[in-house]
């Protein structure tokens, strides 16, 4: 079979993409107070919201994730204990049903206006900054479709994911932050921070998803015929390398290609009926989705690493040595939550499906997640390193301050001493009452300025 020859009936097309809320919990606070953070609450707030879509007819219904059907596949997403996970904002129409927002535009130039929808619509928000859209297309014709076609199908969607749902996204970007600042959840609140609501549309479209994953899922006896099935798919998966086509399942029923950008998930019948081999192609999705948040929030960290450095050297001059002192301890702080963070993002919290390690194992290879946790790494040991060094400057700036003060008001009590010594050995000399109390009063009055001064300086410690 040649690869010009292989057409499909049907191929389902997840697109999936990250956008930043900046709201980073401080999940420590949130554990270890008595005013445990009740996420319901945050669902209580988001629910009441309506957001903007195409279709008015579509609204967001937040819930939690039901991390049941997961777990089956031994694949877990939360600890054992629970029975849900993640806050998810699932699509719907008003009246409830399975919301599904119908493409107005020709995609692709074979598939005409109407005839194709974005469902299964899913918002997802995470604690450490991020939050991820993620939806699936079903592309499907009588005439077959070609794998050429399917990469300019793919095309067109992936402009129209971003030009559907961008502002969507901002407008929940938005309104997280303002149900997390109303609730007085614990969370980081850096002056370094971009403002969501101040940001241009160039800002916008490079922080509001700014990328996105396509995974194509096929269900096709025939293909699995070939050595390598996912050898025809080469360049739709933009591989690594040369070899890099690489089947990454270790079931039969399944070939399962990992790109840096686009995925192949291939299934066949003949599921032999236990649990691992019968799953379905969401199972992998949601392991791919979650790995591209864990990825997003280490490349936003890195950015909040470069913006707090570029901070601080711009405004450390008009900064006291106390909000030094203040940034020092927050900083150390979310540095340690960030650890927390950064031993989460090797992997999703799977325990005994190998298939499932070994595909986490192998997306962080390909996106470089180890190097860039590295870097991350050597960026927030620089802040600290830096923040020690302003705090020193302006320790140094300020004795300096006091000791300028304490000069003066050693010269000051000094032109004192030597009026009443004068006064005491030269009674002969007279000098009018009026000067004795001009200098009387214009000594105590410097002397209260220099003590207030000098208290003001002491007190920025």
């Amino acid at each position: 079979m040649k690869n010009q020859d292989l057409k499909f009936n049907k191929v389902i097309e997840y697109i999936f993409a990250p956008f930043n809320t900046f709201v980073f919990l401080n999940i420590a606070e949130i554990m270890f107070t008595e005013d445990i953070f009740e996420e319901e609450e945050v669902i209580e707030e988001m629910n009441a919201i309506n957001f903007d879509f195409k279709d008015k007819n579509l609204r967001v219904q937040w819930k939690r994730e039901k991390a049941d059907r997961l777990k089956i596949s031994k694949g877990v997403f939360v600890p054992i204990s629970k029975e849900e996970s993640f806050i998810m904002g699932q699509v719907e129409n008003k009246d409830g049903s399975n919301g599904k927002l119908k493409i107005k535009e020709e995609v692709g130039g074979i598939f005409p206006q109407n005839s194709l929808s974005f469902s299964n619509i899913r918002i997802y928000l995470h604690t450490a900054g991020v939050a991820s859209f993620c939806l699936e297309v079903e592309i499907e014709r009588d005439e077959k479709i070609s794998i050429l076609e399917l990469e300019k199908v793919s095309e067109d969607l992936n402009n129209l994911y971003k030009d559907y749902f961008e502002d969507v996204c901002y407008q929940i970007a938005l309104k997280f932050k303002e149900v997390v600042i109303l609730k007085n959840i614990p969370s980081y609140h850096f002056d370094f921070l971009p403002n969501l609501h101040e940001f241009t549309d160039v800002e916008k479209a490079s922080n509001i998803l700014p990328w996105t994953h396509r995974i194509y899922h096929i269900h096709d006896d025939e293909i699995f015929k070939l050595e390598n099935p996912g050898e025809p798919f080469r360049f739709l998966m933009t591989p690594s390398s040369k070899m890099d086509v690489e089947d990454l399942s270790i079931y039969d029923n399944r070939y399962i290609y990992f790109g840096w950008g686009h995925s192949i998930i291939l299934t066949a019948t003949g599921e032999s009926g236990y649990s691992q081999t019968s799953r379905t192609a969401l199972d992998y999705v949601r392991v791919v989705e979650l790995a591209q948040v864990n990825w997003k929030t280490l490349e936003e960290l890195i950015d909040l690493a470069d913006y707090a450095s570029t901070w601080f050297q711009l405004h450390y001059k008009k900064m006291s040595i106390k909000k030094i002192k203040r940034s020092i301890n927050k900083i150390r702080d979310f540095n340690i939550a960030i650890k927390k963070i950064l031993d989460d993002l090797r992997g999703v919290k799977i325990t005994y499906d190998t298939e499932k390690r070994k595909l986490l194992r192998e997306l962080n290879n390909r996106w470089l997640t180890d190097e860039m946790i590295d870097k991350f790494k050597e960026k927030m040991d620089s802040i600290n390193s830096l923040l020690d060094d302003l705090y020193v400057r302006q320790t140094e700036k300020r004795d300096q301050s006091l000791n300028t003060i304490v000069l003066m008001f050693t010269i000051i009590s000094l032109i004192e001493i030597f009026g009443t010594v004068f006064d005491v050995f030269t009674p002969d000399i007279a000098i009018s009452a009026i000067l004795k109390i001009i200098i009387l009063v214009t000594g105590t009055a410097s002397l209260g300025i220099l003590i207030l001064l000098y208290l003001r300086f002491a007190e920025k410690t």
